[in-house]
């Protein structure tokens, strides 16, 4: 069997996934709950792949009203 090292990581963590898209973690688990952001419970925590989350965003499925002027 190979060492755990030689393993592959595959997908982020809700904080990896947070931290790339600058929000909070709650945000990101809102997103998979509601939101439609692909991602998959592995054991007690989630994996993200970093493709679905650009694909994601892409599609505007993630997209609110009105926060977009907030930023500005």
């Amino acid at each position: 069997m190979a060492d755990k090292k030689d393993w592959p990581v595959i997908g982020m963590t809700l904080d990896e996934t947070a931290a790339a898209l600058r929000v909070d973690r709650r945000t990101v688990q809102k997103a998979i709950m509601e939101q439609g952001l692909p991602a998959r419970k592995v054991g007690v925590g989630w994996r993200i792949d970093p493709d679905a989350v650009k694909a994601w965003l892409a599609s505007g499925k993630g997209a609110t009203t009105g926060d977009s002027e907030d930023e500005a």
